[in-house]
C-alpha cells in the first residue's frame, strides 16, 4: 500500500471476528466487505437506532439481561461505526484493518454485510507488513475475545503501528542500541588479530557452527573450516583484521575452484569493502554486520573485557 500523506486516525478501533471459525475471512478480504452474524437481531430496529427495543428483543431470545446487553453492544458497534472508525482482524498471521463505509445490508440468510471505505489492508501507512509475530501481546490477546466485536484497548498502540511510529521507550532503546553497535565496531578494531580470530570463532559457535580445523594462519589472516552439525553443511571462513577489495577478489577466485564447501564467509573489521556487494557464493561479514552478530550472541561484554 502506498504511503499516506496524512496520519491515520480513528475515533474508535474495534476487533471483529469474521465468521465462526473464520468462515467469512476470505470473502471479506476479497470483496472488501465486513461480514457479521447475529441473524436474530431485529434489523429494522437496529437501522433506526432503537436500541432499547433491540435490547428487549435480544433479552427475550437470550433470557438473560447481561447477555442481551453484551449482544446489543456488539450489534450497535457494527451498525453505528462510521468511516472515522477502524475495524481490525487477524488472518493468516497478519493484522488486517479497514474503515467501514455504507449502510448495513441484511442478506437473505439474515446475516449482515457492510462495505469498507477502501478495502482491507495488511500494511502500515508506510507499507510495513503487519505480521502478528511482530506485534505486542497487548494487542494480540484481543483474539481471545469470545464474542464477535469488542473495543480494542490498545488503540494507541494500533495507531502507532499503522503510522510507523515508535513508542518513546522503543525509540530510546533503538538509539541506545545504535550507539552500542558503533562502540562494538570500535572495540573490535582494538583487538589483536589473534583475539579477533577467537571472537569470530565464538560468533560462529553461538550460531551452531563447530570448528573442524584451521587450514591456514598468517599474520592478520586466518582460514577456518566449520561444520553445522544440524545440517552437515561445511563452511570455509577467511578472517582478516584488515581487508581490501583486491584481497576479497583473490579470496573469491580461490574459492571458485573449491567444491568441498557449502558456504563461504569473508570476515573483517577494517577496510573499504561494501558489505552489500558480495562476489557470487561469498557471504560478507564486515564491521556493521559483525557488530550486530556480536550483540545478538551476547559477546559485547567479552569484547569489552578483552580490550580493557
Amino acid at each position: 500500500m502506498a504511503a499516506k500523506s496524512h496520519p491515520i486516525t480513528a475515533s474508535k478501533i474495534y476487533y471483529i471476528k469474521l465468521g465462526r471459525g473464520g468462515d467469512w475471512e476470505a470473502e471479506s478480504l476479497r470483496d472488501s466487505v465486513i461480514r457479521f452474524g447475529y441473524r436474530e437481531a431485529p434489523h429494522e430496529l437496529c437501522s433506526k437506532g432503537e436500541w432499547q427495543g433491540v435490547w428487549e428483543a435480544m433479552k427475550a431470545i437470550r433470557g438473560d439481561a447481561g447477555a442481551a446487553t453484551r449482544d446489543v453492544n456488539q450489534i450497535r458497534a457494527f451498525y453505528e461505526a462510521d468511516d472515522r472508525s477502524i475495524f481490525i482482524t487477524f488472518v493468516g498471521g497478519l493484522l488486517y484493518w479497514c474503515r467501514p463505509g455504507g449502510e448495513v445490508e441484511l442478506l437473505e440468510d439474515r446475516s449482515h454485510r457492510r462495505t469498507t471505505l477502501d478495502g482491507w489492508h495488511s500494511t502500515s501507512a508506510g507499507g510495513t507488513v503487519l505480521s502478528a509475530d511482530r506485534l505486542s501481546g497487548r494487542l494480540l490477546k484481543v483474539q481471545m475475545f469470545r464474542g464477535t466485536i469488542c473495543d480494542v484497548r490498545a488503540s494507541d498502540y494500533v495507531l502507532r503501528r499503522l503510522n510507523d511510529e515508535l513508542a518513546p521507550e522503543v525509540a530510546a532503546a533503538e538509539e541506545a542500541e545504535r550507539v552500542l553497535l558503533a562502540a562494538i565496531v570500535g572495540l573490535m578494531r582494538l583487538l589483536t588479530w589473534q583475539d579477533f580470530e577467537l571472537l569470530v570463532d565464538l560468533v560462529f559457535s553461538t550460531s551452531g557452527w563447530r570448528r573442524l580445523s584451521q587450514v591456514g594462519r598468517t599474520q592478520k589472516t586466518v582460514d577456518l573450516e566449520l561444520i553445522l552439525p544440524s545440517t552437515a553443511e561445511r563452511a570455509f571462513v577467511q578472517v582478516k583484521s584488515q581487508a581490501s577489495p583486491s584481497g576479497l577478489r583473490d579470496y573469491a577466485a580461490r574459492l571458485s575452484q573449491a567444491d568441498a564447501y557449502d558456504r563461504m564467509f569473508f570476515v573483517w573489521h577494517t577496510g573499504d569493502i561494501p558489505e552489500d556487494d558480495a562476489p557470487a557464493g561469498v557471504v560478507l561479514l564486515g564491521p556493521q554486520k559483525l557488530s550486530r552478530m556480536i550483540l545478538d550472541a551476547g559477546l559485547s561484554s567479552w569484547l569489552r573485557e578483552k580490550v580493557s
